[in-house]
């Protein structure tokens, strides 16, 4: 389901929960923003099933770092966590992108006696021992990312995926009327948030003449996406426009497109400050999938309430309306630099102090 969130890149997602506690409801619980997150099922937790007595442990292991995403949503994450007095001690862990290491990081988790893990698979399967030994052990699991039914978590919230690939694979086709050749900036290889990315572009181009003239893996990661988009610019292939699974790798390749002089085709993007200030600058026809670095704050809540004892649905997902030049204005903001992602959880001041140009 789309939800048009206009202006709330500007106003912020913290702004909402200034006023949240005047509306909402005994048994409501408010995991983020309106219009970011929303159930996909109407199965609910059981009242009461994950209640503990505070305070509380808390674990996360996250695949790893590497791009600035990454960088603001842990750092609303332990923001949140940092200021709910019910707990006591937050224990980040990234494994550096390698399943091995994740699987470690999470049986220490369990052997450290955590309250609550909250864990974003690299590859569901991968860590499918390793969750069901916490919950065996009594530890709450919430999960970041779908596992299509592969982990026994309480809860799931998932963003990005197909509907992130088939956002700008829809527009791109819409913008090249069904033909022409395209580049792909594919993210992490082996990552089950890419692989989805790019089957979402992938059945967004199907039945069209649109055909893609080269794929390469750019890490989500500036300096690697520039470097590949240079070798592909100087080799002089053909390209009408091209498909990023991220913005990062968007801004690299067009900075190489302007030192070059080669003049800018139709580029997909993603709710990147930086991003968003080279659209604004620059004659660039773009769209922007919102990934909202929130999902790290609705998490923190999401099993503080379970822990609380509240009821949530089984799942949710955020798919908001994606930018587009006509809504640009709306979430650019020309005060931050651009390390800054929309839509943040963050208070003004913390924005402010962090991301100031």
């Amino acid at each position: 389901m789309k939800s048009n969130i206009l202006k709330l890149g500007a106003l912020t997602v913290a702004s909402f929960f200034a006023v949240a506690s005047m509306t909402t409801t005994a048994n409501a619980v408010e995991l983020t923003a309106p219009g970011l997150l929303d159930p996909t099922t109407e199965e609910m937790t059981e009242a009461g099933a994950y209640k503990k007595e505070g305070p509380w442990t808390i674990g996360m292991s996250f695949p790893g770092l590497g791009n600035t995403w990454i960088v603001q949503m842990v750092q609303e994450t332990q923001y949140t966590a940092a200021n709910n007095d019910q707990i006591e001690e937050f224990i980040f862990t990234e494994a550096g992108w390698a399943p091995a290491k994740q699987v470690a990081d999470l049986e220490d988790l369990i052997a450290r006696k955590v309250d609550a893990i909250i864990v974003a698979p690299m590859a569901p399967a991968s860590v499918k021992k390793q969750v069901d030994a916490a919950i065996a052990a009594g530890i709450l699991v919430t999960t970041y990312g779908s596992s299509e039914g592969v982990l026994n978590s309480a809860v799931e919230l998932n963003l990005g995926g197909k509907a992130f690939g088939k956002a700008g694979g829809e527009w791109l086709k819409e913008k090249l009327d069904g033909k022409g050749t395209i580049w792909a900036f594919r993210g992490i290889a082996g990552v089950n948030e890419e692989t989805l990315r790019y089957e979402g572009l992938t059945e967004a181009l199907e039945g069209t003449e649109i055909e893609i003239g080269a794929e390469v893996f750019g890490d989500w990661n500036y300096t690697k996406g520039k470097q590949l988009c240079e070798n592909l610019v100087l080799s002089g292939q053909p390209v009408d426009a091209i498909w990023f699974s991220g913005a990062d790798m968007t801004r690299a390749c067009i900075d190489v497109f302007k030192d070059v002089g080669k003049p800018l085709v139709p580029m997909t993007g993603e709710g990147n400050n930086g991003f968003l200030r080279i659209w604004t600058e620059n004659d660039l026809d773009s769209v922007a999938p919102i990934y909202t670095p929130s999902i790290g704050p609705a998490l923190v809540r999401a099993t503080v309430a379970l822990l609380e004892g509240e009821t949530l649905n089984k799942s949710y997902y955020s798919d908001p309306a994606p930018i587009t030049n006509e809504t640009l204005g709306d979430y650019y903001r020309e005060d931050l630099n651009d390390a800054f992602w929309v839509t943040s959880a963050l208070p003004e001041d913390e924005i402010s102090k962090n991301f100031a140009r």
